[in-house]
């Protein structure tokens, strides 16, 4: 009796302070982020004002190419019309999105209901505002908690897990919007990478000033090691990325022309990339939100198909079409 007294004692105790805990605890999980996008606030209100335009930039719909979708009979744009999807359970599972609110070229109000793998009702309100001659989209995201459940807050930090995919859905919607594209997502394609081999210099570099680095050792390795002033694709490896303000591991490089021995004095050095397996993608255009979407694209088809990254990254710039291809070494 008294081990049955203690247990109950010990339950009873738990019971209550997981009761007072859930007082100051948050009521409420929210992720707000927000993007500038360079269109007047009427283009992009009546981009985001269909709900089928936002499965095209939505994070969670791009990452399933099994999602389904299902209109009801109410006109799309119009308050009350809804979307149901029904897709892989362990990248978009089932659920319904309904147009809930309206303030025309101000705010557009959503209601989530999150079916399946687990059952979550959600909130979704975006708000319009005028920054200079562009727009600027917020997107406030909350989660409701019930009492006692919502201690788990406590301990749980949906921004923190989640608030990367809000950022690539908006960047996705800028893309869109600023290009008139509905393929906001790039296109990944599986390589081959051979055996190359680069001049380079290679050193630690902060991210302010990357920019002023690659465009001098770019044409220092040119004009000094190749002599041709006029290379035509020049190549940024990055062995680490700067972590929390910190320099960032990075090489200036030229691939060495075939059957080419060029003399090599410091700072330049000789770096040489064995074969291997690979993805990569090209992008062209507004440089930093294309390249910001394309390591988005990269990063999540890693994690989906479980590969692993080798450095360095490589991205690959071509003068004669102004593009970028970004390619990841994998096994």
């Amino acid at each position: 009796m008294k081990l049955i007294r203690w247990v109950f004692l010990f339950l009873l105790c738990m019971g209550i302070t997981l009761f007072a805990f859930s007082f100051l605890a948050p009521d409420h999980q929210q992720v707000v982020r927000s993007v500038v996008i360079n269109a007047p606030k009427e283009k992009v209100y009546r981009q985001m004002l269909l709900l089928q335009n936002f499965n095209s930039w939505s994070i969670w719909g791009n990452a399933d190419s099994s999602i389904r979708y299902t209109p009801n009979s109410i006109p799309d744009g119009q308050i009350g019309t809804t979307i149901t999807w029904n897709g892989n359970a362990l990248l978009s599972g089932k659920g319904m999105l309904q147009l809930t609110g309206l303030k025309e070229n101000k705010e557009i109000d959503h209601h989530i209901s999150f079916l399946e793998p687990e059952k979550i009702e959600a909130d979704s309100r975006f708000e319009l505002t005028d920054e200079n001659s562009a727009t600027r989209v917020t997107w406030t995201f909350t989660v409701p908690s019930k009492k006692p459940w919502n201690i788990y807050n406590l301990f749980y930090s949906l921004d923190k897990e989640k608030g990367s995919e809000f950022e690539k859905g908006l960047l996705a919607l800028k893309l869109m919007i600023e290009k008139g594209s509905a393929a906001a997502i790039p296109q990944i394609s599986t390589v081959d990478f051979p055996l190359t081999n680069y001049v380079a210099v290679r050193q630690p570099v902060a991210a302010t000033d990357l920019s002023a680095f690659f465009s001098a050792h770019f044409r220092y390795l040119g004009q000094n090691v190749l002599g041709d002033s006029a290379v035509k694709k020049t190549i940024a490896l990055f062995y680490k990325k700067d972590e929390k303000g910190g320099p960032a591991d990075v090489a200036a490089a030229i691939e060495i022309p075939s059957g080419t021995n060029p003399p090599v004095q410091a700072p330049a050095t000789l770096i040489s990339l064995p074969t291997s397996k690979g993805i990569a993608l090209r992008i062209r255009g507004n440089y930093t939100t294309d390249k910001t979407i394309a390591y988005h694209a990269l990063d999540d088809y890693i994690t989906t198909k479980q590969l692993k990254v080798k450095l360095p990254v490589i991205e690959e710039y071509t003068t004669a079409d102004s593009s970028v291809r970004i390619i990841y070494l994998v096994d």
